[in-house]
């Protein structure tokens, strides 16, 4: 991009089906990239708003889903797909996802050992730049988590030769605070965090924050937090970067 600043987000959509509002919120906020995690997808429903069913302002945006649970996984009866997305009105020219621990678990018992993800895209622009999108494991009582650590280990493994050499912006949701014990080994491979002082998590506004941004470099990045709207239970977490990208 030339000429002004990039805007991208991080949030959790909280499995919200209701795409072509998301996208006019993005629209709205004047948003490039969005990464957004917890994407509930059926493709025979939900193809259609995806593809040019949605308002005018946000006509501009594609979609690109990966998927970390099946239908069979989730169960329910449903055929759908869960997992993470990004909302991008800049170009996307070469998308990848791989998966973290816990692999080849079987049935989901918990939410601490559902398969995750990490999603990585390169958007066109002047500079070369790695957008990458995650959502880590939860626990129920916020307490630490030896899976979270397993998938933080995973992604730096992945990300650690591609941050030596070029800008990478890891966005997610990584259900505990930046400076947790757990993110470790993220912070040593992305050493710069963006992240607001207030919480994100609009059901526990005791919580810190735990939608925020990893980078591999310093950027001059000013990070604003937006209401969802009713549209989720995660406030939206924008990262403005100035100068040229």
């Amino acid at each position: 991009m030339r000429g002004k600043s990039l805007r991208i987000a991080t949030w959790n959509i909280a499995s919200n089906k209701n795409f072509s509002a998301i996208a006019s919120r993005m629209a709205e906020l004047d948003i490039d990239i969005c990464a957004m995690q917890e994407v509930s997808f059926d493709p025979m429903a939900d193809l259609p708003a995806m593809f040019g069913h949605v308002d005018r302002s946000a006509a501009d945006y594609d979609w690109h889903f990966m998927p970390a649970l099946t239908p069979e996984q989730l169960g329910g009866g449903k055929f759908e797909y869960y997992g993470l997305g990004l909302l991008s009105r800049i170009p996307l020219y070469r998308t990848a996802a791989f998966q973290l621990e816990p692999k080849n678990v079987g049935p989901i018992l918990n939410v601490e050992n559902e398969p995750r993800i990490l999603q990585i895209a390169t958007p066109k622009s002047a500079k070369p730049i790695l957008i990458a999108n995650t959502h880590l494991a939860a626990t129920y009582d916020w307490s630490m988590s030896a899976v979270r650590r397993l998938q933080v280990e995973d992604i730096a493994n992945i990300l650690r030769s591609c941050a030596k050499n070029e800008t990478l912006i890891l966005c997610g949701d990584f259900n505990t605070a930046p400076s947790s014990s757990d993110l470790t080994k993220l912070r040593e491979v992305l050493p710069y965090i963006y992240s607001s002082n207030e919480s994100t998590y609009v059901k526990d506004p005791s919580r810190p924050p735990i939608d925020f941004f990893f980078c591999s470099a310093p950027l001059d990045v000013q990070i604003s937090i937006y209401p969802s709207n009713g549209l989720s239970d995660h406030n939206i977490v924008v990262a403005t970067l100035d100068g040229e990208l």
